[in-house]
């Protein structure tokens, strides 16, 4: 397979999985009203997120059994498969199933992506690459809700489905002929351990998802204890699997461990940002939907222009370094809106969420070669599955603990003044993010440690 056909059509493919995960938040209310069941309404973005999570490890460990290439071109055609399911969904349940469908592929979409372009790139050429694929998001996170507000407001919601089907066609025809450079292993596949860490992962996701919608509720506390004994049997199985599906000692390897939490730290931060600026905006100052969009629009610029330049940064600097300048940044980018207020808010917002946006890029680019590039050739699969098991985790779980430590500590403090009202909650905001900081200066601090005991050079060469 040519490198050239190959990033076409990852670029492609990742791009229509990261806007898949955007573009149903914006046109949920109108898919919710035309198709009913308006309860299930928060299970069409969940349901998609808790797939992808699921699967993530999964992809990465099929990898050391088949040729990922054909793994590749599977998750795309199930993605394909969801997306028709969806267009023509014709109530709720049918809906949120194929969007389940959708997760699944999207899951294999992205952690795939990220492991053939680590094998069939190299140094800082592989960086480049995946730092276009990171890149990916940030457009997506651009054009999602702006072009699907526009298409469930002008022509139809189901057209953007529609979409989904002719760009996914165009990244499944630019493979082309299938020639893996990689001979896989043919073992055992930990399908027992795969369930087990399935359970507690959906489990775990779906009981963030009940807690946010009622603090109290006991269905949440159900699925915490299912997560809770479900993981505990996942580590009982792995303890005596000979091929097991994420091998325990990696847990204890900060090579793996101490990239994955940055990773899933990163993507938590910053969703958790989009998710909760917006609404502070809104409360606090009574921005307009349009300048709330347009105060936002750092935070993906900055992810996507983060990606890009991490591999010119890696040229000068140590990878190590590189990973420690962009978690400089996110807590630079966090402190600014912490400035917030006044006449001055909107300055701080913006300059707050480009460099939050620029930190997460270069720390999920400089992390994930960090990995790559540790790890042996025929462990690269299952390594990347594991990162990448850990940024998913962070994208789904950041918003819901972070926003909701948000709204906790503004209903303990609100008063039944408006004004009180407004004031509490920039003061949870406030709080929340401050504590945010101090996670990250202390992950900071991990991170120069390892550095001292795992030297990397800005090549990606150990």
């Amino acid at each position: 397979m040519s490198t050239r056909r190959l990033a076409s059509s990852v670029l492609l493919a990742t791009f229509l999985a990261a806007w898949d995960s955007t573009v149903v938040g914006t046109i949920g209310p109108s898919i919710a009203q035309h198709l009913g069941g308006l309860a299930w309404y928060p299970w069409m973005l969940t349901g998609f997120m808790i797939a992808a999570t699921v699967i993530t490890p999964l992809v990465g460990h099929l990898t050391s059994e088949y040729p990922p290439e054909s793994l590749y071109r599977g998750s795309i055609a199930i993605f394909l498969l969801g997306s028709i399911g969806s267009a023509s969904a014709l109530s709720m349940g049918w809906f949120i199933a194929t969007r389940i469908l959708q997760g699944i592929g999207a899951g294999g979409i992205l952690t795939l992506g990220l492991i053939l372009t680590g094998q069939y790139y190299q140094g800082l050429e592989r960086i480049r690459m995946q730092g276009r694929l990171s890149a990916m998001w940030g457009l997506a996170g651009l054009l999602g809700p702006t072009l699907g507000g526009m298409m469930a407001q002008w022509v139809s919601w189901r057209g953007l489905f529609v979409i989904n089907v002719l760009i996914g066609t165009a990244a499944f025809a630019a493979l082309g002929p299938l020639a893996s450079t990689v001979r896989p292993t043919k073992g055992t596949v930990d399908w027992a351990g795969a369930l087990w860490l399935a359970g507690g992962l959906t489990a775990g996701v779906s009981s963030v998802t009940a807690f946010q919608q009622d603090p109290r509720s006991i269905l949440g506390w159900i699925l915490l204890g299912m997560a809770v004994g479900l993981g505990l049997g996942w580590w009982r199985t792995e303890r005596h699997s000979s091929h097991p599906l994420i091998p325990l000692n990696w847990l204890k390897d900060p090579r793996i461990t101490v990239p994955s939490l940055l990773a899933m730290t990163a993507g938590g931060t910053l969703y958790a940002a989009v998710l909760i600026i917006p609404l502070w905006l809104h409360i606090a100052w009574q921005f307009s939907p349009v300048d709330v969009g347009l105060a936002i629009l750092p935070l993906p610029v900055g992810w996507a222009a983060g990606s890009l330049a991490t591999a010119p940064i890696m040229e000068r600097m140590r990878l190590s370094s590189t990973v420690q300048a962009g978690m400089v940044g996110i807590i630079a980018g966090m402190s600014l809106n912490e400035f917030a207020g006044g006449h001055s808010h909107w300055l701080w917002i913006v300059l707050g969420g480009t460099l939050l946006g620029i930190g997460v890029g270069v720390v999920i680019m400089a992390t994930l070669n960090s990995v790559q590039s540790k790890i042996p050739r025929d462990e690269l699969g299952s390594a990347t599955g594991l990162y990448n098991l850990g940024r998913t985790l962070g994208n789904t779980l950041g918003p819901g603990v972070i926003g909701g430590l948000v709204l906790l500590l503004w209903k303990l403090s609100s008063g039944t003044h408006s004004t009180q009202e407004v004031l509490s909650f920039t003061q949870a905001v406030h709080q929340v993010f401050s504590g945010v900081l101090i996670l990250w200066a202390i992950l900071l601090i991990v991170a120069v440690t390892n550095q001292n005991r795992h030297p990397i050079r800005g090549d990606g060469k150990t």
